[in-house]
């Protein structure tokens, strides 16, 4: 495997911090996962300070109450699904605590915010407080984010302008870190923001110092014996976690499991944490997956009416991924720690 190079990063300009809703919907609100992990720690040791607009905690709470509602709807289905093949075999109906998704909404909701408060130490910013003739002036000027012909952003804009006049106030500039690529040219419009597609751009530029020790630490890393197999048996294990989407040709296809072909290369790397005895490392792994899926055939079979008789076939796909991968490396044994599969979307074709 070609050894990989250090993605291009600079030190941390400043040390505060906003995320996006998107950066947090990316992690599935899982504000305890790795990348979260890493930055509570950067936060508890004053290298970085986190803040959270009050439109973006009302987005949050909506999108987290939508995917709890989702989520027991969807057990609810699955358990009923279950027992009627159950049935075939004679046993009794399994039973499980019914889930009230109502309630699991606002214990997820209330968990979130207990975290992010005590864990991660955030600052509130009031972007309801921002006055809508600013952000109307910019919305008929065609300004971003209302740059793109019937755009409608305006929950963006009022998180923009009220992070430019906190910075403004406190005279500090602040990282405004999101996927929405219009959030990051409105955030551009302003001197005092620096705009970031992911959190993992974050974590590497806090511990971008010492670049030179760091790639030596990784180059050896990459050349020690069973690194390769470390990977892929990292990779392995996580693949069940990923969402697959399929874009192809084939009709009413579901996906029923992927396994790892191939790791083509590992062309590049972030610097995620370090300390005296491990290194964390975000790996970027070009790699062929194969997908067993399960289509609807419409072309075989006709009754005697000529109408189609649909046939479910399966058959496995090849489908070329960039994983993105975190490892936890310990530097005495240079042996994997901990991994995590940063990727939870595939697209299939």
């Amino acid at each position: 495997m070609t050894k990989p190079v250090r993605n291009p990063t600079e030190t941390l300009r400043t040390r505060h911090v906003f995320l996006d809703t998107e950066v947090y919907r990316r992690a599935g609100f899982n504000i305890s996962n790795t990348p979260f992990a890493l930055l509570a720690k950067q936060i508890e040791v004053g290298r970085v300070v986190l803040h959270v607009a009050d439109i973006t905690l009302a987005e949050i709470q909506r999108q987290l109450g939508e995917s709890a509602l989702v989520m027991a709807a969807e057990a609810k289905r699955l358990l009923r699904d279950f027992n009627r093949i159950a049935q075939l075999t004679g046993e009794d109906n399994v039973t499980v605590r019914d889930v009230d998704g109502s309630a699991l909404a606002e214990k997820a909701w209330a968990g979130f915010v207990d975290v992010l408060v005590k864990r991660f130490r955030s600052h509130s910013v009031l972007a309801l407080e921002v006055p809508a003739r600013i952000v109307f002036d910019r919305y008929f000027a065609g300004s971003p984010p209302f740059d793109h012909r019937g755009s409608k952003e305006f929950p963006d804009a009022f998180i923009v302008e009220a992070l430019a006049r906190y910075c403004n106030s406190n005279e500090i500039s602040m990282y405004v870190v999101s996927g929405d690529a219009a959030l990051r040219r409105a955030a551009r419009e302003h001197d005092t923001l620096l705009p970031l597609e992911t959190l993992e751009d974050v974590l590497a530029a806090a511990t971008a110092e010492g670049g030179g020790d760091l790639e030596a630490i990784a180059d050896e890393i990459f050349a020690a014996p069973g690194f390769d197999e470390q990977l892929i048996e990292a990779i392995k294990s996580d693949l069940d976690f990923v969402e697959f989407v399929y874009y192809g040709s084939l009709s009413d296809v579901s996906i029923l499991g992927a396994k790892l072909d191939e790791i083509v290369s590992v062309d590049g790397y972030d610097v995620a944490a370090i300390d005296e005895t491990k290194i964390g490392l975000i790996l970027h792994a070009n790699s062929i997956l194969a997908v067993r899926v399960r289509f609807v055939d419409e072309t075989e079979l006709r009754d005697k009416d000529n109408d189609i008789t649909p046939t479910e076939l399966e058959t496995w796909v090849q489908t070329h991924a960039r994983l993105k991968i975190y490892v936890s490396i310990d530097l005495r044994t240079l042996r994997f720690m901990e991994t995590e599969l940063l990727t939870r979307d595939v697209i299939v074709e």
